[in-house]
């Protein structure tokens, strides 16, 4: 039977001699023990804490915005492999010096927690066993066969050329610019109908294309979508407003992934035989001429699975019924966090909640009492469960030297 807060509750109406709410509402109650849980976590940081999260990693994609999916990300504690693939540990780095081995083409395997802007970031640094497969380098207009070309009929895109200055990799890059006279339906269109046929059907349902487009500005940009298929009639295709990371695109060059698994398919296009692309930028009815849009290296990358382990700071759940996971308990039925995994805990929880409610009442000797009985019963089973918080690990290397570089 899972252990409740009213457990925890019974021990510091014990603790503090009192079971009446004249002095101490019930819910001021709920609070302390709420409060006494998060010290516990704060204390421990151990295994009972842990939770995993399943990441999708794509090759040469390092930044994965998870504030929603990890919504209760207290600290990184391991990033792992496949069972079978489990040859290497990853190495916890600095958002900072991962960001510089990213930027000098190292290859270790390592991850680190970035959090910016109010948002949560995984950063990831790792040779995948899944290769990215160029569908387009974008360093000539003939690119991955046949010819790319703007449609002028359908939108707003022109001057279409090769940039050599601009690029984000190879010798090129596709810049074009945009006049809104040209049409009225508010996006660019390029396209290519003649691809060398590919045969993607070891991607279908699993790979996502990864590419990188430049938006000079983005006041009035709404979307990118992609087309790809047999035919300009049949294909699949798929529109994204969010960077790879997740993140809202921004002024200059931004890393796009287009997920298969997204994609509505329409008539019957062929995986095994893909001759059919288009890249859409969409925008709204606001959006005044501009120029040096850009588009380059168009690959599709098969997602190699990670296991995330990180510690959570929720506090427990509703029931074990339902599930809901909670930052502050809001009824004595609520499960806390380590229930049926080390009921102990109750008693330095409720002597930390106790010397909180003799606190509060101004009894200094009581609270001090009910304080030293938590962190001594704390201090009994600290070590039975051994923290779980990752370090971070410091690479000493002579800057420019640089001996395991990534291969192209």
């Amino acid at each position: 039977m899972a252990l409740t807060v009213q457990s925890i509750l019974d021990n510091v109406n014990s603790y503090i001699g009192d079971t009446s709410t004249d002095r101490i509402t019930a819910a001021e109650r709920l609070q302390y023990i709420t409060e006494a849980t998060v010290w516990l976590q704060e204390e421990l940081q151990n295994d009972l804490q842990i939770a995993t999260y399943a990441l999708n990693y794509y090759d040469n994609v390092h930044t994965y915005k998870v504030t929603t999916s990890i919504a209760s990300l207290l600290e990184g504690a391991d990033l792992r492999r496949s069972e079978e693939d489990q040859t290497q540990t990853f190495a916890h780095k600095s958002s900072k010096e991962l960001a510089e081995e990213i930027g000098q083409n190292f290859t270790e395997s390592s991850w680190a927690i970035e959090r910016r802007d109010n948002n949560s970031y995984l950063v990831v640094n790792h040779q995948s066993k899944y290769s990215p497969l160029t569908i387009a380098g974008f360093d000539a207009i003939d690119s991955g066969g046949g010819t790319w070309a703007l449609d002028a009929t359908n939108g707003d895109g022109l001057n279409l050329t090769v940039d050599t200055n601009e690029k984000k990799q190879g010798s090129g890059s596709l810049n074009f610019d945009i006049s809104v006279a040209q049409t009225a339906n508010n996006k660019v269109i390029l396209k290519n109908t003649t691809l060398t046929a590919l045969d993607l059907s070891d991607y279908e349902d699993l790979g996502a294309f990864v590419f990188w487009v430049y938006l000079p500005t983005v006041t009035y940009f709404s979307s990118i979508t992609l087309y790809w298929g047999t035919t300009s009639s049949a294909y699949w295709s798929a529109t994204v407003t969010t960077d790879a990371s997740g993140s809202s695109f921004s002024g200059g060059w931004n890393r796009v992934a287009v997920k298969w698994e997204d994609a509505t398919k329409t008539s019957a296009p062929d995986a095994a035989s893909i001759t059919y692309a288009q890249l859409d930028i969409n925008y709204t009815a606001s959006q005044g001429d501009d120029t040096d849009f850009r588009f380059d290296d168009l690959t599709l990358i098969r997602p190699e699975k990670l296991t995330f382990s990180y510690l959570s700071w929720y506090v427990g759940e509703t029931s074990t019924a339902d599930a809901t996971k909670l930052v502050a308990f809001a009824a004595t039925t609520n499960v806390p966090y380590f229930s049926g995994q080390y009921d102990q805990y109750k008693y330095p929880v409720a002597h930390k909640a106790a010397s909180l409610v003799f606190q509060s009442m101004r009894l200094s000797n009581e609270m001090q009492f009910e304080l030293g009985e938590a962190l001594r019963t704390l201090g009994n089973v600290k070590t039975i469960h051994p923290s779980s918080k990752s370090v971070e690990t410091k690479s000493f290397k002579v800057r420019g030297i640089n001996f395991n570089r990534r291969r192209n």
